[in-house]
C-alpha cells in the first residue's frame, strides 16, 4: 500500500524520500488502533529500511489568539518561553513515542522530517534544540538552550537517527538540511542517501 496525499508535512516527506528512491507505506488501521505508531515505513526496492515521522511546524498563534479575543486597548502578549523552542521540543518528544511504540530494540532507524511554514523558525532553531547552543554568525557559541536540549529531551533526542528540515516556500524540489545523530545506524543512512558521512553535523 504506497501512500498518497495526506498533511502538507506527509506530503513534503514524501517528496523528500521519493529523491532518493525511497518509498513509504503507511501503518494499517488495526496496528493503529493498538498505539501511536509514526507516520511510514520505508522501504527501498523491496527492503524495509527505517521508520519515518513527519512533523509540520506551523506559525505559533499563542499572540494572535489573545488579539482576537482582546478588548479594546487591552494590552496583551507577556513573558513566555520562547515558542520556537518550546514546540520543537514537543514535536521531537512526541515522535520519540511514536518510534519507540513500533522501534524500541532500535533495530532499524528513526527518521523525523520537518516541513517549516513559519518563517520566523528556521534550522538553526533545531540545531539549537538539540545541542543547547546558540551559534552566532561569526562563529561564536553561547550554551544558552541547555535547559531543553539536556531536560525533557535529553535522552529522545537520541532515538531519532536523522533529522530532516525542509522550507515550504522553497517547494517540493528543496534537498533540505539534515542533523544526523552519532550511532549505529549513521552511515547506514548516509549511503541510503548517497551522501559522504564526513560532510554532516552530529548530535
Amino acid at each position: 500500500m504506497t501512500s498518497s496525499g495526506g498533511n502538507l508535512g506527509e506530503q513534503f516527506a514524501i517528496s523528500f524520500l521519493s529523491k532518493y528512491e525511497l518509498r513509504v507505506e503507511r501503518f494499517t488501521k488495526d496496528e493503529m488502533r493498538h498505539g501511536k505508531t509514526p507516520d511510514f515505513r520505508v522501504f527501498k526496492g523491496g527492503d524495509f529500511v527505517f521508520y519515518s515521522e513527519a512533523k509540520h511546524v506551523q506559525h505559533d498563534e499563542w499572540l494572535d489568539k489573545q488579539l482576537e479575543t482582546a478588548k479594546p486597548l487591552e494590552l496583551v502578549g507577556g513573558l513566555r518561553h520562547d515558542p520556537i523552542f518550546n514546540r520543537l521540543a514537543d514535536r521531537i518528544h512526541d515522535a520519540a513515542r511514536q518510534f519507540k511504540s513500533v522501534n524500541s530494540s532500535r533495530e532499524f532507524p528513526n527518521v523525523l522530517i520537518f516541513t517549516n511554514s513559519d518563517r520566523q523558525c528556521g534550522f538553526p532553531d533545531l540545531r539549537g534544540v538539540l545541542t543547547g547552543n546558540f551559534y552566532a554568525e561569526g562563529g561564536h557559541v553561547e550554551p544558552i538552550y541547555k535547559s531543553i536540549s539536556e531536560g525533557r529531551i535529553r535522552e529522545e533526542k537520541l532515538t531519532i537517527d536523522l533529522y530532516v528540515w525542509l522550507n515550504e516556500w522553497k517547494g517540493y524540489g528543496q534537498k533540505g538540511s539534515m542533523y544526523f545523530v552519532e550511532g549505529k545506524h549513521y552511515e547506514y543512512l548516509c549511503k541510503l542517501l548517497g551522501t559522504d558521512p564526513s560532510q554532516h553535523r552530529r548530535v
